[in-house]
């Protein structure tokens, strides 16, 4: 991705946060994930060509280095990680989603998730009779119909939810 690309879609996923959103108490991480979250920080600052967002990547980088990412960093950690997998090629995988993991808006994800696992969980022994998959803008929808109930799921950008449970 070119530096040009990086800061146009550095600034929407930043402009995608819940400005009511509470923030976490900042981020805590572990040694092996202080290099990768700082690696991952310096590419940005490095690419982008606005100062504002050069130095606040330069002190994300700083930050994670030392282990933790105060409160005010943790939407552009947020921004930078969506941005590194939908984008990018990121340095580590494994480690960045542990760390997006205890962001606000990975811990948001990772409840959608258990909430969609539980649905799934209650069609076990039920006869399955149709699935569909529907594509719409940014969006897909996926029907199970069982011979008990029919669930819908939607996945797009912010991940999976349970759009209904019927049953029937």
């Amino acid at each position: 991705m070119d530096s040009n690309t990086r800061s146009k879609s550095l600034s929407l996923a930043e402009s995608r946060a819940d400005p009511g959103e509470a923030v976490s108490a900042g981020l805590t991480l572990a040694e092996g994930e202080r290099e990768v979250l700082a690696f991952e920080a310096a590419g940005f600052a490095r690419a982008v060509t606005d100062p504002a967002a050069r130095a606040r990547f330069e002190g994300l980088s700083v930050a994670a280095a030392s282990g933790v990412v105060p409160d005010v960093l943790v939407p552009t950690v947020e921004a930078m990680l969506e941005l590194v997998f939908d984008k990018g090629r990121p340095s580590n995988r494994a480690v960045l989603q542990a760390i997006f993991g205890k962001t606000p808006r990975g811990r948001q994800q990772a409840a959608a998730a258990r909430e969609v696992n539980q649905a799934l969980r209650a069609l076990r022994g039920q006869r399955l009779q149709d699935v569909r998959l529907s594509a719409g803008p940014n969006r897909h929808t996926v029907i199970l119909e069982t011979d008990r109930c029919r669930l819908t799921l939607e996945l797009d950008s912010a991940g999976a939810r349970v759009a209904s449970l019927e049953a029937g």
